[in-house]
């Protein structure tokens, strides 16, 4: 059974939007969005201001969102606790979208991902090696953004099976590198591109390489990309509570397996910490 770390369309297949619309990732060196296979260039400096990049719809409700947020993340618990060591990830991503159906999450923004193992060092849109079954001492994450009354939400949790130590470390490591780092939002105002150079220090202090193929976007109603489709750490500028998802993905220096960690950015304390639970 897995340990639990302290503290539109059918889900299973694809994003509720076009598969095809260019889609952008951002570049840690350039501090800019580049283009990526099939994507063209955006950056913040194409927008007029934050408030654009930040821009919400007439019908989103900060209410609903966090809603929406406690409900995705109870369901990546439950998820996690039915995922067992000789899983396939296939089987896993099926359990997934039932969990998700008797949850009432029949839709979803992007699709289920479920990685063992080596795939936890992999990219959103990068496939799966084939053929990975969860072992007796391994780790997995449960990624999943499901739409509900209209609303995005967007989780994903790293879990692991059995005593490897450096395994359960990166279980630990990831959510404490993804705490700091908000801290750091929190505390000192630290705009989105300065919040990935502290991810990045903080993740290397820890023994840790951070992915910044995976580094932050937008959170809203469905689909957040009509206001946004950039990246956070292409931006400039303090996020705003309620507005963006921050991504931590970390790997290990020498070994096949990493861990991955997010979550809507909260300014309160005790929302943000809260235990999961069913959103009722």
């Amino acid at each position: 059974m897995a340990k639990i770390p302290a503290g539109a369309t059918d889900p299973v297949g694809g994003r509720g939007q076009d598969l095809n619309r260019p889609l952008v990732r951002s570049s840690h060196r350039t501090r800019m969005v580049e283009v990526r296979t099939r994507r063209k260039a955006l950056t913040v400096s194409n927008f007029a201001s934050q408030d654009q990049v930040e821009a919400v719809g007439a019908d989103f409700r900060p209410d609903l969102l966090l809603n929406v947020r406690a409900r995705t993340r109870a369901a990546v618990y439950d998820i996690a606790a039915q995922i067992v060591p000789g899983m396939t990830e296939p089987e896993a991503r099926a359990l997934a979208a039932a969990v998700l159906r008797d949850r009432g999450l029949r839709k979803g923004w992007h699709k289920i991902l479920v990685r063992f193992g080596p795939n936890t060092t992999k990219n959103f849109e990068d496939p799966s090696d084939p053929g990975v079954i969860l072992g007796a001492n391994d780790i997995f994450f449960v990624d999943i953004g499901p739409i509900y009354q209209g609303c995005e939400g967007d989780a994903a949790v790293t879990f692991s099976t059995g005593d490897d130590p450096e395994m359960i470390k990166a279980v630990t490591d990831v959510r404490a590198i993804w705490d700091a780092t908000r801290r750091r939002w929190l505390d000192d105002g630290l705009t989105g591109t300065a919040l990935y150079e502290y991810a990045a220090a903080t993740s290397e202090a820890r023994g840790w390489k951070l992915d910044l193929e995976l580094t932050g976007h937008r959170l809203s109603e469905f689909p957040h990309s009509a206001h946004f489709d950039g990246t956070l750490d292409g931006t400039d500028f303090r996020p705003t509570d309620l507005r963006w998802i921050l991504e931590i993905q970390i790997r290990h220096p020498r070994r096949n397996f990493g861990a991955f960690h997010e979550d809507l950015l909260i300014e309160d304390d005790e929302v943000q910490s809260a235990l999961p639970s069913g959103g009722d």
